[in-house]
Order: C-alpha cells, then sequence, then structure tokens
C-alpha cells in the first residue's frame, strides 16, 4: 500500500506521513486494546473470581457500546471547531484511569458500571481521529490516511492477544487491565508531543510542506463552501433506503466482528484446553488473516476501479 499520491508535488516534504500517522495509529490501537482485553480476562480467571456467567459476561461487553454512542457526534464536532488534541488527550486520560479501576473491581455491577464509563469515553475517539486527518491530509491523500488508521482493528488484534495472554499467564487478569491501562498514560506522553491539531499550529513542519498544505486545503474548503448544500429533515433522513442500508451493513459488521472477538479466546481455551498464553498466540491468526486480507481486496478494488474508469474514457 502506498502513502504519497501522485497528485502531490514532488518537491513537497512529507513528514506528515510520519508526524502525524503513527501517532494516531498507536492511540487507536490503545483504544481497541482496552476495549477488548476483557475477553482475555474471562477466561483468565475473571469470570471465576467475580462468579461471572455467560450471560453477564455478554452483558459487560455489550454495554460498552451503549456508552459509546454519547459522544460520536460531540467529539467530531468539538475536533472541526475547537482541539482535537485535547479531547483525545483527556480520553487517553480516562482511559488509564477506568482500566485500572477494573483491575481492582470487586464484583460484576462495578465491571458493568466501568465498561459504560469506558463506553463514554472512547466514543469520541474515531470521529475525532478522521476529523484530524482531514486537517493535515487534502483529498488527494486522505483515504490513504484513513485507510492506514482503519488498520488498527487487526493490527491491534495482533498486538493485544499475545500480551494479553502473557500477562494473564505470568501474573493474572487484574494486572492485564492495570498494565494495559497505564500503556496509555506512555501513549498520552507520545500524543502530547507529536500531535497538532493543524499544519499552521506544528513547530516541526517545514514551511514548503505547511503552505502546501494550509493553501490546498482551503482551496478544498472554498470549493465545498460555493456547493449548494440542502439540509434534509430527519423524517427525510429516516425514510431514505440507503441510509437504512448503511445501517445495518454497518449493524451486522460491527455484530459479527465484536461478537467473535470477545468471545474467541474464551471459545478457544474450551477447545484446546491450552494455557491463557497459547490461547494468546491462536488468536492472532484471525488478525493476520484479515490484514492479508486488506490488503487483497483493496487491490482488486483499486484495479476495478481503474479498469471502470480506463473503459469509460474508451
Amino acid at each position: 500500500m502506498n502513502i504519497t499520491s501522485n497528485s502531490t508535488p514532488k518537491d513537497i516534504p512529507r513528514q506528515r506521513w510520519l508526524r502525524i500517522i503513527p501517532p494516531i495509529l498507536i492511540t487507536c490501537i490503545i483504544s481497541y486494546m482496552d476495549r477488548v482485553n476483557i475477553a482475555f480476562a474471562m477466561p483468565g480467571g475473571m469470570d471465576a473470581d467475580l462468579g461471572i456467567s455467560a450471560t453477564m459476561a455478554g452483558l459487560a461487553g455489550g454495554i460498552f457500546f451503549i456508552g459509546y454512542l454519547f459522544l460520536q457526534v460531540p467529539g467530531g464536532k468539538i475536533a472541526v471547531h475547537g482541539s482535537g488534541k485535547k479531547f483525545i488527550g483527556w480520553s487517553l486520560v480516562a482511559w488509564a484511569v477506568i482500566s485500572v479501576l477494573t483491575g481492582l473491581i470487586t464484583n460484576q455491577y462495578q465491571l458493568l458500571a466501568l465498561r459504560f464509563l469506558l463506553g463514554v469515553a472512547e466514543g469520541g475517539m474515531l470521529p475525532v481521529v478522521l476529523t484530524m486527518i482531514s486537517n493535515w491530509f487534502p483529498d488527494a491523500e486522505r483515504g490513504r490516511a484513513n485507510a492506514i488508521v482503519i488498520m488498527f482493528v487487526p493490527i491491534a488484534g495482533i498486538i493485544t492477544a499475545p500480551l494479553s495472554g502473557w500477562i494473564i499467564t505470568v501474573l493474572d487478569w487484574r494486572w492485564l487491565f492495570i498494565i494495559e491501562g497505564l500503556l496509555s498514560l506512555v501513549v498520552l506522553v507520545l500524543w502530547a508531543y507529536t500531535i497538532y491539531d493543524r499544519p499552521q499550529e506544528a513547530r516541526w513542519i517545514s514551511k514548503a510542506e505547511q503552505n502546501y498544505l494550509v493553501e490546498t486545503l482551503a482551496a478544498e474548503q472554498r470549493a465545498i463552501a460555493g456547493t449548494e448544500v440542502k439540509n434534509a429533515s430527519l423524517s427525510a433522513v429516516l425514510s431514505d433506503k440507503t441510509m437504512w442500508q448503511l445501517i445495518a451493513l454497518n449493524f451486522f459488521y460491527q455484530t459479527g466482528i465484536y461478537g467473535y472477538t470477545l468471545w474467541l479466546p474464551t471459545i478457544l481455551k474450551e477447545l484446546t484446553h491450552s494455557s491463557m498464553g497459547q490461547v494468546g498466540m491462536l488468536a492472532i491468526l484471525p488478525y493476520v488473516g484479515a490484514i492479508a486480507g486488506m490488503f487483497l481486496f483493496s487491490s482488486l478494488s483499486d484495479r476495478t476501479v481503474n479498469a471502470s474508469c480506463s473503459s469509460a474514457c474508451r
């Protein structure tokens, strides 16, 4: 996958790819780690210690997403009109505190409360991140930048699975939440010193790159401002067939991926009777396949689009 664009002048430095994308990707990985490590904690002794049934385990996994709804829209607005950097910074603090507290719980009701709060704390992350990318990457580059960041899910799975299995094997499930929670504070330091909301604010950027980004992004905004926009009513949106198709697609995707992710370690442990360390290594395999599939199908998609464009131009 190329991370550069043929539409970008060759003499323009590309520090934004090295200074903006990696911290954002790492932050997304940490957020995913904090939300799914419960999948390893349950078969790693948490269910037995707290007397958690399969039904309660499912509720603990699902209540996260109720909290996740709250900051989806406000998060994006904050990034547009305020500071996405500060929003994510405080989010990292919240993730750390909530994760560490999860390692100290004594009953299942405390777990439900903290999982809900973690959902609230993580809800604005992706809208803010995607808005920040739009502040740094012109249209010609934005698709590639977003594609790299979206790969945080399989990458996080490859990291989280063996790390969680190892921590539980060497220590226990409580230390899993504490250690992985403290990683959020480590990432907070990286975030604070590397990320800026906009090119105009960055200290490390060259004048050539800064001027190119400011001028290009401003031109894109002027083009958007000159386009007639019609505000649709809520009833019109809810009656739109395409909207419901997209909602259904995302619903089934999220149900499948998180249902699979949150129960995979338990299934592997029951089927193989392996240690949590071995379960962690086995759990890597689907994510490796996911990355391979993403590269394969993105390549096929690019070829299909190019072929269609060529046919249309003939």
